[in-house]
């Protein structure tokens, strides 16, 4: 998996957060590849989960604080998402990961990133009245 720049939404610290989550989605399909067994491939699911769990944060944040109106859309997306990395979870303790669900909740988490993040960005930029450069530094 890797970044593709037309991937943006604008703002350099979400694109940095999301490259990360793409790269800890990376690290549980090469745990599952190598055949580690279900506890390499929990422990790169437990890493996923928590990264995407501060990422939900920060953005959470930053809707709350600037006044967001569609903050409980966005949010409801991210406790979706949430779920469907905890699926992933189950499946690896009892039936089993598959790539079929790794793959779609990568594409869920890209959804959400080139539709409601950059809703995100949009409305922060307004409120700026400029394009947003906020960065991870």
């Amino acid at each position: 998996m890797k970044w593709i720049n037309d991937r943006s939404a604008g703002m350099p610290m979400l694109e940095e957060q999301n490259r990360q989550l793409l790269d800890r989605f990376a690290s549980v399909k090469e745990a599952l590849d190598k055949g580690g067994g279900w506890n390499a491939v929990h422990f790169s699911i437990v890493a996923l989960i928590k990264n995407f769990e501060s990422c939900a944060a920060v953005e959470e944040s930053l809707m709350w604080f600037h006044y967001y109106p569609g903050c409980a859309h966005h949010k409801k997306e991210h406790e979706e998402l949430l779920l469907s990395l905890r699926e992933m979870q189950r499946a690896n303790l009892t039936t089993g990961l598959t790539k079929q669900l790794i793959a779609a909740a990568v594409a869920a988490t890209m959804k959400h990133h080139l539709t409601q993040d950059r809703l995100l960005v949009r409305h922060l930029a307004r409120l700026r009245g400029k394009r947003l450069c906020l960065s991870v530094a």
